[in-house]
């Protein structure tokens, strides 16, 4: 009788210590899983995820509101942070890059602001991602695609800005593809013509990080000409990435840029003559 309750007795301890280490490993298995599912790493997944998606605003919520300040301090997660914004400014990236390539013809101005016709914009979004990437470093400090990404999001912000308010109509499908009137480039207001003049700037100081291959040598060639016929005008800086360094004759040139046939969305000529864009806002 002592032999077999000092049996059942082992049988009761081992059950117990079995049961004891199965819970304990499953409670540890659980624990570790929604540990890793809220690390940093975890969540800059999900935001990456989400852009992918195209679920713009969630990667931008994930990254904003549940990183911690460490996390949100990276490199990596300001450049998906910077992803977000764009999207939600209306970029894609990989379509906007390979419109660029495949186009044979068009001027700097239209080329950047086509993709949009018809899109949902919001060129807010983009100067923010811009200013997100400004916090990785400067143009010398970051990677030749981090600047890449930086020039094209610059072409947006002046895309989706010259859609906006020189092509905002029909507001049912948001724009045509043909501006709203004759002329519109000279009424923008200096707050708009702020955010094309900002996103020049930022397409310009890092132009170089594209290439003919990524630009089609169509595209490249409208886009470094209206650069250098911008820099060619006298008494103008166009390299502004700082709203607070716009000057008066700087707006009133990239008014005159766009008001052309010859780079911008407008009917005057000038046949490539700087000296000739004077006055192309009537």
């Amino acid at each position: 009788m002592r032999l077999q309750l000092c049996f059942f007795k082992l049988i009761h301890q081992t059950i117990y210590l079995v049961v004891y280490i199965f819970l304990s490993a499953c409670s540890n298995n659980v624990l570790d899983g929604m540990s890793s599912k809220t690390t940093d790493d975890a969540l800059l997944e999900d935001a990456t995820k989400a852009v992918n998606a195209e679920r713009y605003q969630d990667a931008i919520d994930i990254i904003n509101l549940e990183m911690s300040v460490g996390g949100q301090a990276r490199a990596d997660v300001k450049q998906v942070l910077a992803n977000g914004y764009a999207g939600k400014c209306g970029l894609n990236f990989v379509n906007f890059v390979s419109g660029l390539s495949s186009s044979s013809s068009g001027t700097a101005f239209h080329l950047m602001a086509a993709p949009f016709v018809g899109e949902v914009v919001d060129p807010s979004s983009c100067l923010t991602a811009l200013s997100t990437m400004d916090s990785i470093g400067t143009t010398a400090q970051r990677t030749a695609d981090q600047n890449a990404f930086t020039s094209v999001v610059g072409m947006a912000l002046m895309g989706t800005t010259i859609r906006l308010y020189t092509d905002a109509a029909p507001a049912s499908t948001n724009g045509d593809g043909a501006t709203d009137s004759a002329n519109i480039a000279c009424s923008l207001t200096n707050a708009q013509m702020d955010l094309i003049i900002l996103g020049f700037g930022y397409m310009a100081k890092n132009f170089s990080a594209l290439s003919s291959q990524q630009l089609g040598s169509s595209s490249q060639a409208s886009l470094s000409g209206v650069i250098s016929v911008c820099s060619s005008v006298p008494g103008v800086t166009c390299v502004v990435t700082d709203q607070t360094q716009i000057s008066t004759l700087l707006r009133d040139t990239m008014r005159d840029l766009l008001n052309t046939s010859d780079y911008g969305i407008g009917s005057v000529t000038t046949n490539g003559n700087p000296l000739l864009l004077v006055g192309a806002c009537p």
